[in-house]
């Protein structure tokens, strides 16, 4: 698709002194800061790869290398998202990533739960409800979506010829999902971009959760090698389930929800479709290669590689 050459993504140094404030969302440290220390110019979030105090304390969860990696595979699909870096706190040495703010001033980031709960005054919008929100519908989601403009131009300079309205763009970010088997688009992981004059779909964002990137390495290499068929890495493949529902009590695996999606916009899925059969497995390779070694091991890279195709040929084949 590219002919891109691999070559070690850069890891950016992030001071905490530099810290502006916390980001309260999510269960990991989080904080804005500004490159420098300085006062004015762009803010950046640094995510750290560990859990917080009280969330089972651990360092090197893979969240870091598979926010990479999707960013590049969206990048090469022409999906619109968040540009993240891989990053490092210098006192701490703990890793991480970083992203430049997406929704700067007078822009305000609306989430979807809010989104949803304008559409639906009864929405169970709070917090504790984010992963098991049941009226988290397909239908509801994408009526809710079909409400917003587009993207930000500088966000959609890619798109497949056709791609033209936020719920065109909205199938590729489930085609995503499906592809990196993200099971955290749930109603905090996508929103809109809102300003006096419009609302936008907001870019995706948020696949620290993909890529099964906390499958201990003894267990993906029993996936990939093991002799039992029903722990192999396809069966393994096959179990993603999404945080979208469809009537019933159980969310929708990824791949259905794609199918789900590809339902109510069908020409929108075929156009993506067309772009994700352009993605080589060459393409996902060197996606990968790029990783630096002390990020990935090597096991996990062939086992993420391994998961890419099979979602990959999965959705191709889809009807």
């Amino acid at each position: 698709m590219s002919g891109r050459k691999s070559s070690e993504y850069q890891i950016i140094k992030v001071d905490r002194v530099w810290a502006l404030d916390v980001e309260q969302l999510g269960a990991k440290r989080k904080f804005w800061y500004r490159p420098g220390g300085f006062s004015d110019g762009d803010k950046w979030l640094f995510k750290a790869d560990e859990r917080i105090a009280g969330k089972q304390d651990r360092v090197g969860t893979g969240e870091d290398w598979a926010e990479k990696v999707a960013c590049e595979i969206s990048s090469l699909l022409g999906i619109p998202h968040i540009e993240y870096e891989l990053a490092f706190e210098v006192d701490s040495g703990v890793p991480g990533s970083v992203s430049r703010n997406f929704a700067p001033a007078p822009n305000v980031l609306v989430l979807g739960n809010q989104l949803m709960l304008e559409r639906d005054p009864a929405y169970p919008a709070h917090n504790a409800k984010k992963y098991k929100a049941r009226e988290h519908t397909v239908e509801a989601v994408l009526e809710t979506v079909a409400k917003l403009q587009p993207p930000p131009i500088p966000f959609c300079d890619h798109l497949p010829n056709g791609i033209a309205s936020a719920s065109d763009v909205f199938v590729g970010y489930i085609m995503l999902d499906a592809l990196i088997a993200n099971q955290d688009r749930h109603h905090q992981n996508w929103g809109a971009l809102r300003s006096e004059q419009v609302t936008q779909l907001a870019p995706t964002f948020d696949h620290g959760a993909s890529l099964a990137r906390n499958e201990p390495d003894e267990t993906r290499n029993k996936r990939l090698y093991g002799t039992d068929p029903r722990f192999g890495i396809k069966p393994f493949s096959e179990k993603a389930r999404s945080s979208f529902y469809d009537g019933g009590n159980k969310p929708l695996k990824t791949q259905a929800a794609f199918r789900a999606v590809a339902e109510y916009n069908p020409d929108a899925a075929a156009l993506w479709l067309s772009r994700l059969s352009e993605l080589t497995e060459s393409d996902l390779q060197s996606i990968i290669d790029s990783v630096p070694k002390q990020r990935m091991t090597a096991i996990a890279r062939e086992f993420t590689l391994r998961l890419l195709c099979i979602n990959r040929n999965r959705l191709l084949s889809v009807d």
